[in-house]
C-alpha cells in the first residue's frame, strides 16, 4: 500500500477551462492524469471521465449504434438507464505492443490476463465538470484503482484567466 497524502490531477483539455472561466458551457468529457507528485514525476493513472450528458450527445452525434459500435452503444444505454451512479469503461489491449501500455494500478483483467490500457469512467453524480466535481471523481477513483482514501486533491497546470481567455478567442469561437 502506498502512502500518499495528495493526489495532484491535470485536466487535458482547454474544453474543460474554457467552462470553468465561463467562456462556454462546461463540459461533460475529460481526460485527467494522476501524479503523486506535484512535477508530475510520479505517475498514478490516467483516466477519462464522462458525465451521462455527455454520452448522450455521444450516442446521438457520434456512435455507430446498429454497426461497429453497437456493444459498445448498449453498454452506455445500459449504464444509462440502470441504477448505477458510475460506471467503468475498459479498453483492453489489443496486440502486443498494446499489452505494454496496461495501467500501472489495480484494475480488472480480462479473460487474457491483461489489465486495461484505458479506462472511462462514466458518472451520473455530475451533469458537466467543474473543478470540485473532477476532484470528486478523482478520490473516486484513487479509493477505486489505488486502494487510497484521498482528501486533498490539487489540480495542476492550471491555465490563468489570460491564456485561457486567448486560446478560446484564437482556438475555439472561431469554430463555433
Amino acid at each position: 500500500m502506498i502512502d500518499i497524502q495528495t493526489i495532484y490531477a491535470r485536466v487535458r483539455h482547454w474544453l474543460f477551462w474554457y467552462g470553468v472561466y465561463g467562456f462556454c458551457s462546461k463540459s461533460c468529457n475529460d481526460e485527467i492524469t494522476l501524479y503523486s507528485d506535484q512535477e508530475q514525476k510520479k505517475f498514478l493513472g490516467y483516466f477519462e471521465l464522462t458525465t451521462v450528458t455527455g454520452l448522450r450527445h455521444l450516442l446521438k452525434y457520434d456512435m455507430d449504434i446498429i454497426g461497429d459500435d453497437k456493444e459498445y452503444c448498449d453498454e452506455i444505454k445500459s449504464f444509462i438507464n440502470g441504477d448505477e451512479d458510475i460506471h467503468y469503461h475498459y479498453i483492453y489491449p489489443r496486440d502486443l505492443e498494446d499489452v505494454s501500455r496496461q495501467v500501472p494500478h489495480s484494475a480488472p483483467t480480462n479473460t487474457d490476463g491483461y489489465k486495461p490500457v484505458y479506462i472511462d469512467m462514466w458518472t451520473k453524480l455530475s451533469i458537466s465538470w467543474d473543478i470540485d466535481e473532477i476532484k470528486t471523481s478523482v478520490r473516486i477513483i484513487a479509493k477505486d484503482f489505488l486502494g487510497l482514501n484521498i482528501e486533498n486533491v490539487e489540480l495542476i497546470d492550471i491555465p490563468t484567466y489570460e491564456e485561457t481567455k486567448l486560446s478560446y478567442e484564437q482556438d475555439y469561437k472561431p469554430f463555433v
